[in-house]
């Protein structure tokens, strides 16, 4: 079967480097590999099969790689503390770790559930990169919502370093990239203080990544032991991004450094740095390119890859049911929480949903603002204090964190994002707003504290 895939997809690999050199985006290179067979490496002038490519937040990928070597030499686990690891950035009686930090385990770190809603080092970028992830005060609770953290990676970099005792590259040479025929001249540019740029920083050539990639769908595919089945798990969707991800495939979910795509899963960089995995055809892409002056190339380089590959997907899909599945309810529930505090000045939450319908509202200084929702269709309500017009229809994308797309439907077009991470007598909250004048209040991470239930 595989033969047939690779049969038919290259020619279709020939339309898709056409599409791309039509659209007008720069695209660097497009290689194919289905079944172990190469189907397709072209190039687009300066760069060619010799020239390092940067390749930014692939590297986080091959992170988690190391990450799953060490775990399988039994140097680490994932439930360690990091900063158990760095007792030289958390031992300064003056400035105690904050308990957020103290709680965050290397598994927060490869998920992206950190405490931090932004990469530290860009705080200071001439202060130590790797001392500023234990030195930034955190926003929120670690391992509660995914917020994407380039500096978690930076730091699992140095993690292992210490573990290993080589960079990131050579450690995974020693283990597999030697033997794959993995480029001697690929390296990992390093940050001003001699630390591997673990988040962006692999200089390597497209094969290497094809090769890469290769190895990696095999061991998941016929890998056994310790090693395999994480990077099993690492490719999964373990942690929602609906929230996050302001396209389609930014919202199917995060693993282990690892990115869900619609019908698979990618290593990821910016500026259109891919290494796609389509495990039901048996193929990985490579495409390098450098959209960053074009306002959504990047999502145009996988729409044009999407459409591509769907006749080739549809055909080994399984079919589709009968019938539309039935949402999924969760037992009734009403609580109220206090905010602790906060630059937006929240003061209570109240939450409740049964069956098909629920509310939240929120309580700041000055007003209430009440937020209908269902799981059904949207609720049409107004939003009091802007007395806008708003649509909510609510989902769970897990078992404890529900998710609030408010969309604004009134003079004011765009929308509010909630998403609601429910614990035992805590709750986290996220908000962001994308709309350009108003609702600057619904922006930010909320810690808040059960109060009763209702």
């Amino acid at each position: 079967m595989q033969n047939n895939h690779a049969a038919a997809l290259t020619p279709a690999m020939d339309e898709l480097w056409s599409a791309f050199s039509k659209s007008g985006l720069p695209v660097h290179s497009l290689l194919a590999d289905c079944g172990g067979q190469k189907i397709q490496e072209k190039y687009a002038a300066p760069y060619g099969p010799q020239d390092l490519h940067r390749m930014f937040s692939i590297t986080k990928s091959f992170c988690s790689l190391a990450v799953g070597f060490l775990l399988e030499e039994g140097k680490l686990t994932l439930d360690d503390h990091i900063v158990d690891y760095f007792p030289e950035y958390c031992q300064n009686p003056a400035s105690p770790v904050h308990p957020w930090l103290k709680d965050m385990t290397i598994r927060h770190m490869l998920s992206m559930e950190t405490c931090y809603s932004s990469t530290t080092y860009k705080v200071d970028m001439k202060s130590n990169w790797v001392e500023s992830f234990f030195i930034t005060p955190p926003s929120h609770r670690s391992g509660q919502i995914f917020m994407y953290d380039t500096s978690s990676s930076h730091t699992l970099a140095a993690l292992i370093k210490k573990l290993s005792g080589k960079g990131v590259l050579d450690y995974l040479r020693e283990k597999r990239l030697d033997s794959l025929g993995f480029s001697k001249e690929a390296y990992i540019v390093s940050d001003p203080f001699g630390s591997e740029m673990g988040g962006s920083g692999l200089m390597a050539l497209p094969l290497d990544l094809l090769k890469t990639g290769r190895f990696c769908m095999d061991t998941i595919n016929n890998g056994t032991g310790v090693f395999a089945d994480y990077l099993r798990e690492a490719v999964s969707c373990l942690v929602p991004t609906v929230h996050f991800g302001q396209t389609p495939d930014e919202q199917q979910g995060y693993g282990y450094q690892f990115w869900r795509i619609r019908d698979g899963f990618a290593m990821y960089g910016m500026g259109g740095q891919y290494v796609l995995f389509y495990p039901q055809l048996d193929l990985v892409l490579v495409i390098t390119a450098d959209t960053q002056n074009y306002k959504g190339g990047y999502q145009k380089l996988l729409e044009l890859t999407h459409e591509c590959l769907s006749p080739f997907l549809a055909a080994v899909s399984s079919p589709a049911p009968t019938a539309a599945a039935s949402p999924v309810w969760y037992p009734a529930f009403s609580a109220s929480y206090a905010f602790a505090d906060n630059p937006k000045g929240f003061r209570k939450m109240s939450l409740s949903y049964q069956g098909e319908e629920g509310i939240l509202t929120l309580e700041n200084q000055e007003q209430t603002f009440t937020v209908p929702f269902s799981f059904r269709l949207p609720a049409v309500s107004r939003l009091e204090g802007y007395r806008q017009r708003i649509a909510v229809q609510a989902r769970f994308l897990d078992k404890n964190s529900l998710y609030l797309p408010v969309q604004i439907v009134d003079e004011c077009v765009g929308s509010i994002h909630i998403l609601i991470h429910l614990d035992k007598d805590m709750a986290t909250v996220y908000m962001r707003k994308i709309e350009e004048t108003y609702f600057s209040e619904f922006q930010g991470f909320f810690e808040l504290k059960k109060l009763s239930d209702l």
